[in-house]
């Protein structure tokens, strides 16, 4: 958590500091979707689970901790990328379900289906 609060968080605001150190505790450490823990700071990403281009804001309510790699998912709107890191991140139905209750909030459509193209799987809490 140290290196958290150490972090710089460029020009966002203190709120959002504050909360993501306040999140980080009440995940224990783990990605809202996947369940898994950060295993580094640099995969930490804050979502705002209504963006703040639709009037969201930085309050602790409105943030989420989850894995950088399912926050480019999050926010995936082509096939190709949608495809690329369904096959990354793996998702169970369960993980799926969370992302896509995540996509609404965020005026993007539902993912449907976790079929990849390729067979060989990776982590993406381990990338």
């Amino acid at each position: 958590m140290l290196a958290l609060m150490r972090q710089p968080i460029g020009n966002r605001s203190v709120e959002l500091a504050d909360n993501r150190i306040s999140l980080f505790s009440a995940q224990y450490g783990k990605c809202a979707v996947t369940g898994m823990p950060f295993l580094t700071t640099d995969e930490i990403h804050c979502h705002h689970i209504k963006p703040k281009k639709y009037g969201g804001n930085d309050s602790y309510e409105n943030l989420v901790l989850i894995n950088k790699l399912v926050h480019r998912l999050v926010h995936a709107e082509t096939v190709e990328t949608i495809t690329y890191y369904l096959e990354v991140c793996n998702l169970n139905k369960k993980q799926l379900e969370k992302l896509n209750a995540l996509r609404l909030k965020a005026g993007l459509g539902e993912i449907r289906g976790t079929q990849p193209l390729k067979t060989n799987k990776v982590d993406c809490n381990r990338l």
